[in-house]
């Protein structure tokens, strides 16, 4: 793995990192942090649509200037890596725009909160990409399978999310699949995007993001979950939120 050179500077930005990665979860879970969308929206705000496409479009725009000066001739793992982390979020800018149902507002303050952690993430691997890790070892190979397999299992996860919105806006029991095991395996795919693009970068930073990303989801699954619980008295006992038989 590759480190930074402790300056002042990147001693406040990763521990900034560290304390956020640490904090999210539990800020989640207990609602001190919850993200006013989906199931948890505001009653009011901006469109949910709106919003999606601001706050993934955004990490977009700050992965292509963070990696100007090599993307004219990026060697073939910056450009792996940089194509990793524009395809995942390209593909959630297309799924808010044609593919998921929506209802109710988001709040600006999620709005704007989510798109500056995703500018940062996107920012700071693309910056780090300066410096690749100069591998194509196994890991990196590694790297390349669990990011295919995040962004196509998260992406079947979504469609089957929205398929069950296709004739009305109401939310019902996601069946079939790894929903018979968690709620999110949605989630589920996109921390193993994450982990995919942490092998092909290998820096200290995309480790921060990965971890912030675990945690997140992690809390959020679990409130999901509860959700689910309290509004279906029918829902299955055994299904957990994100990691089948874990969590």
């Amino acid at each position: 793995m590759i480190f930074p050179e402790w300056t002042t500077g990147n001693i406040i930005l990763y521990g900034f990192l560290a304390v956020v990665a640490i904090s999210v979860g539990p800020l989640e879970y207990f609602g001190q942090a919850m993200m006013a969308y989906s199931k948890f929206r505001p009653s009011s705000g901006i469109s949910t649509r709106t919003g999606m496409v601001i706050l993934y479009a955004t990490p977009l725009i700050a992965l292509v200037t963070s990696a100007l000066p090599y993307l004219s001739n990026p060697t073939t793992i910056q450009l792996i890596v940089f194509a990793s982390v524009f395809i995942h979020f390209a593909k959630r800018v297309l799924e808010s725009l044609f593919l998921h149902k929506y209802s109710g507002p988001i709040s600006v303050f999620t709005t704007l909160m989510i798109a500056s952690f995703y500018s940062l993430a996107a920012f700071l691997v693309g910056y780090l990409n300066r410096e690749p890790f100069q591998s194509m070892d196994a890991w990196f190979y590694i790297g390349i399978v669990l990011f295919v397999i995040g962004i196509i299992g998260n992406f079947n996860q979504h469609k089957a999310l929205a398929n069950l919105r296709k004739d009305s806006m109401e939310y019902k029991i996601p069946r079939g699949g790894l929903f018979e095991y968690v709620v999110c395996p949605h989630y589920l795919f996109e921390i193993i995007t994450w982990l995919g693009i942490f092998l092909l970068s290998r820096h200290l930073g995309a480790l921060l993001v990965l971890a912030f990303i675990i945690a997140y989801l992690s809390a959020r699954s679990i409130r999901t979950l509860a959700w689910y619980r309290e509004k279906f008295k029918d829902f299955p006992t055994g299904r957990k939120g994100i990691f089948p038989f874990v969590l």
